[in-house]
């Protein structure tokens, strides 16, 4: 019996002009951005559009603060104002730029350099910006971050890769401070956790909580590809198609791309290189398919979004979902002439 598709699921679909990079949901929005350089801003209730930009692609992160929308691509810093997406203005990057986070009038960004010779990154700046974009200081450090969170002490906190590896906590006017795990295995993601912790993927499987104490666990012994905090814990997919979540190991086919948690239920996306699943982990596991790969997932309440290679931005509502999967998606012929209706409607909305 074939699998039910996840547009079957899905309350809304919007379309970026490119790849999705980024795929974001606040209180009443969604933010996409894609390969191409735009960043669009959709209203979470109707999927109506409120407004897109335009910049030099791939964006590869925002940021939110203070009515305003920070976002790093290709090898710039922009800021757009939240109301009406003007650009308000845009500051350059050494190399490509990674990761951006605001707090209270302050824009934090970091920007890599890769070595095609080598096959690797060879340095990274650390950037701190006020909110009229005048730099205020920068550091450079020889490791590329894989995860960059705001830490409770007004700073911003690094989970590195080789070659020292651990993470660094950098404070306004001090040095960068490096700090050593238990493990010497390369950070390759991160996560916020609950009660301000963070949480550290490693290339070995190994998962760390950064918080009051260091804490190391491992319970998959593969890299871990993309992690999530939830309310009891987290979720974390690996390499190996592995996926730790409620106390034990769920597997899926391919390597895990993204995961997120929508009231209380897991969700993981996966690509076995021809062919993409999303999986929703709960008591009774479901597996939908799905026609692009899907890089990118986030979820705020009782929403959850998804954003594939194709440029669509997949939006989901716990409510309709649960409706839905009360039908019988994958034998019920209307439910397949419901999708052909949807997908037709979809069309005409977005032409």
């Amino acid at each position: 019996m074939s699998k039910p598709s996840l547009e079957s699921l899905a309350s809304f679909i919007r379309d970026l002009d490119s790849k999705c990079t980024l795929a974001r949901l606040s209180e009443n929005h969604i933010f996409a951005g894609s390969h191409g350089g735009e960043l669009c801003c959709w209203y979470a209730e109707s999927g109506d559009l409120r407004w897109r930009a335009e910049v030099s692609g791939p964006i590869s992160d925002i940021a939110i603060d203070a009515g305003r929308i920070y976002a790093t691509a290709s090898a710039s810093l922009h800021a757009f104002d939240a109301e009406s997406g003007q650009l308000l203005w845009s500051r350059e990057l050494e190399g490509g730029s990674d990761f951006v986070q605001a707090w209270s009038g302050v824009v934090w960004a970091s920007s890599s350099v890769y070595e095609l010779e080598i096959d690797d990154f060879i340095e990274a700046t650390i950037w701190r910006f006020d909110d009229s974009g005048e730099q205020l200081e920068r550091w450079t450090i020889n490791e590329r971050p894989w995860h960059f969170g705001l830490h409770e002490d007004g700073g911003v906190l690094l989970g590195l890769g080789r070659p020292r590896c651990g993470f660094l906590r950098i404070r306004p006017g001090e040095k960068a401070e490096h700090f050593e795990f238990a493990t010497d295995s390369p950070v390759t993601c991160g996560a916020c956790g609950s009660a301000g912790r963070f949480l550290l993927g490693h290339s070995d499987g190994s998962i760390s909580s950064v918080g009051t104490d260091e804490e190391i666990e491992q319970y998959v012994e593969s890299l871990v590809t993309t992690i999530a905090g939830t309310d009891s814990g987290f979720i974390s997919g690996h390499e190996d198609g592995s996926i730790w979540f409620d106390g034990g190991v769920r597997n899926v086919d391919g390597t895990v791309d993204a995961i997120a948690d929508l009231s209380g239920d897991g969700w993981a996306s996966s690509w076995d290189g021809s062919e993409s699943r999303v999986s929703l982990l709960a008591a009774e596991a479901r597996e939908f398919s799905h026609d692009a790969r899907i890089r990118h997932m986030d979820s705020h309440q009782n929403r959850l979004i998804f954003g594939d290679d194709l440029g669509k931005v997949i939006l989901l509502e716990s409510a309709v979902v649960k409706r839905r999967l009360e039908e019988d998606l994958s034998s019920a012929p209307e439910n397949d002439r419901n999708q052909a209706l949807r997908e037709r409607l979809r069309m005409l909305r977005n032409s």
